[in-house]
Formats: C-alpha cells, sequence, structure tokens
C-alpha cells in the first residue's frame, strides 16, 4: 500500500476553474503601492496579529490530539453542545483563525463559516448582506480576523468577504458575477481576483494570496480599495525582487508579523518573505523546484535557508519569533526560525491527514486538518481515511 495526501491545494484550484466563470471580461489592471508597516511595541506581548496571538515565543512538547470534529468521518455537517447534541462534523476544513478567544473555520465542502469556542463548542455563522437578507458562501478557503471583522476568501466565487463580527452583515469585495481576473480598483465591485486562497490583516490592511493570478494583493480595510503588493498577474516564477518584478507560482497561504509577510509559495515549494514597507521579496527557506522527498528514510530534509527542503507547504502562521507551516503532502509541520530560515520539523511525516490552514492562540497550534489516501500499488484502488477535524499541538 502506498500512503499519500492529495495534492488538495490544485485539487481546490481546478474545482474553481471548473465551477466558476474563469474568464475576465477585464483587461488585467495593476496599481501597485506600499503600504505602510504597523508599529511594533516590543513590550506588547499576547497581541492579535494575522489572524492569530503573537509576542509569545511557543513551547511546544508537540503533543497532537484533537480539539474538534470527528476523525475518520467522511463528510459532515453538525454543530456541538457540550451539553446535547452530536458531535461536531465538517466537510474539508481549509483554514483556522482565532481572536484570542474564539476560533473560527472555512468549512469548504460545507460552504460555511463555524464558530468555535474555547471548550470545543462548534456553531455556523448565520450571516447576511443587509442585515435581513441571506448571505451564502461558496469554496471558502481562507479566513483571518482583526477581532471586529472575519475577512473570508470566498474562492468558489473569487471575492473577499468582510463579516461584522457583532451584525453578521457581509460585505463582498470582487465581482458580482464570480468572474476571474486581475483588477485593481478603488471600487470594491470593480476589483476582480482569480482562485485567491490565503489571506492575513495587520488591522489596517489585508493581505490576499492571489493564487490564479500567482499574485500577492493588498485591500486597504478602511477604503476598501484593492492593490498589488508583489508579483506580476499571469507571470510565473521564482524571481526575488521588489513588488512587479518577483514572481511566484500558485502562492497558497500568508500570515504577517506586522513588519513583513511570510508566504508558502506552494508550486515553488519555498516559503517567502515580504518586506511591507518595501515591497522588497526574498526567498527564507528551500530551493524552488526542488522537492521534498516524497516518503522515506529522509522526508523532511530540514536545514537552514537553501537547504531545507519542502514538498507541498501549504498554511502558515507565526508566533512571532517562528514559522508553523503545514507540509500538506508529508502530513507534518515544520518550524523555521523567521530570521534566519532554520527549518525544523515538529510533528512527523504521517501524523496528519493533509494538513491546511494553521494559526495560534499563543499557547498551543490549531490545524485545520482534512484526509489521505492509501492507494494499492498493484490495483490503484484509493481508500480514504479521513480526519475532517481541527487538530492541536501543545
Amino acid at each position: 500500500m502506498h500512503k499519500y495526501a492529495p495534492l488538495i491545494f490544485v485539487f481546490f484550484i481546478a474545482s474553481f476553474l471548473t465551477a466558476c466563470g474563469s474568464g475576465s471580461t477585464t483587461a488585467a489592471i495593476a496599481i501597485y503601492d506600499l503600504p505602510v508597516p504597523v508599529t511594533i511595541d516590543s513590550a506588547n506581548t499576547h497581541r492579535l496579529i494575522g489572524g492569530a496571538v503573537q509576542g509569545t515565543t511557543l513551547t511546544l512538547g508537540n503533543t497532537v490530539s484533537t480539539f474538534t470534529g470527528t476523525p475518520g468521518s467522511a463528510t459532515g455537517f453538525s454543530n456541538y453542545s457540550t451539553v446535547n447534541g452530536p458531535p461536531a462534523a465538517f466537510n474539508h476544513p481549509t483554514d483556522i483563525t482565532t481572536d484570542g478567544t474564539d476560533f473560527y473555520v472555512s468549512d469548504y465542502g460545507n460552504n460555511a463559516i463555524r464558530k468555535v469556542t474555547a471548550s470545543g463548542e462548534v456553531t455556523t455563522l448565520q450571516c447576511t448582506t443587509d442585515g435581513t437578507a441571506s448571505s451564502t458562501f461558496y469554496r471558502p478557503t481562507g479566513i483571518t480576523t482583526d477581532g471586529t471583522n472575519l475577512f473570508v476568501v470566498d474562492s468558489g466565487t473569487n471575492t473577499i468577504r468582510f463579516i461584522d463580527m457583532a451584525t453578521r452583515i457581509v460585505t463582498i469585495i470582487g465581482s458580482t458575477d464570480s468572474k476571474a481576473g486581475s483588477v485593481d480598483s478603488i471600487v470594491p465591485a470593480d476589483a476582480r481576483f482569480n482562485q485567491p486562497t490565503g489571506i492575513t490583516t495587520d488591522g489596517q490592511n489585508l493581505y490576499v494570496a492571489d493564487s490564479g493570478n500567482h499574485t500577492i494583493r493588498r485591500i486597504n480595510i478602511a477604503t476598501k480599495a484593492v492593490s498589488t503588493l508583489a508579483g506580476t498577474s499571469g507571470s510565473t516564477g521564482s524571481a526575488d525582487g521588489i513588488q512587479g518584478a518577483a514572481r511566484f507560482y500558485l502562492p497558497s497561504r500568508i500570515t504577517t508579523d506586522g513588519v513583513s509577510l511570510y508566504v508558502t509559495d506552494f508550486y515553488n515549494r519555498i516559503i517567502r518573505k515580504i518586506d511591507i514597507g518595501s515591497g522588497t521579496v526574498t526567498t527564507l527557506a528551500g530551493v524552488s523546484g526542488q522537492l521534498g522527498s516524497d516518503r522515506g528514510a529522509t522526508d523532511s530534509t530540514d536545514g537552514t535557508g537553501s537547504t531545507a527542503r519542502f514538498n507541498q507547504p501549504n498554511g502558515i502562521t507565526t508566533d512571532g519569533t517562528y514559522l508553523y507551516v503545514t507540509d500538506s503532502y508529508l502530513n507534518s509541520i515544520r518550524k523555521i526560525d523567521k530570521t534566519s530560515g532554520n527549518t525544523t520539523t515538529i510533528i512527523p511525516v504521517d501524523t496528519l491527514h493533509t494538513p491546511l490552514g494553521i494559526t495560534t492562540d499563543g499557547v498551543s497550534l490549531y490545524v485545520a486538518d482534512t484526509y489521505i489516501v492509501i492507494r494499492d500499488p498493484k490495483t490503484y484502488v484509493d481508500t480514504y481515511t479521513y480526519s475532517n477535524s481541527i487538530i492541536t499541538v501543545q
């Protein structure tokens, strides 16, 4: 038997292209600008930024357990109460964020946003567009929060959704007809994205991994204006450089410490760093195109900078000192010193089930875990081992 994690990110992208309008009626329009990095107070520990709690370096014993969900369940949809009701069920959770108290999950297969309390109680957000009409989601893949709003990448419609956490009213950034494209604009409805996947925030701006365009986009939270921070739409590659000179290849997910952005450059199999103030892109860890070995004695190659190797780097978060990356194909979690690029494997190969999104509450890691496949090498028949749950690493 050969165990492998599906190339789930590319599967999602292909699904979007098939299910949604992928053509653009507007030529690509790029507006490059440079946002102002947020002010970092060295004494301000345990602060919310990047959809995670940062400022205190995690001390992990690398104990893996189920926080919520029903491991082994193929697909499902049910909320969970600590008083009564069935166990919570998810259908391919893809990302997770926290406001420091509760957690929020993009439940891709259920087209829903789920809320999870610290005690593990799961509910489903009921959102509206104007306080009366219901607002629905289609293939949400990324989620982050500034504590006041949730920000969701609704990949199936090529839009970014703002959700007011108090009123649950949704504001949409992007096409009203799900058309893909690459258009920067000060008018939210005129902006276009192409299979966006990951999202993060420094409290002033949103930063979006616009995977199909191979770019990193910026959304000003106050004005909702959309611009491009780095990369050039339609151009793939791995070149480092300033803003439009840099190249990405299906950037997947993204996090920030307020000064820099950190991106899992999925198809390049590397981790990129973007200086917010200058727009300069560098490669922090890995070598473009060089695959971390599939499985065996040398699965996850650890090392510093270019000596490290990744297979399918996907989810990413930070405690302010280290980055934590889900290497989806290897079903493992990697830890990277965000200054030196030194990479180590903290959760070994085949411990998880295609881990995707990841966040931290300042104490533990929380991971959106999906499924793996076991293929018979003689018959090529696949059997699935599901997680569909949220995993903690403590």
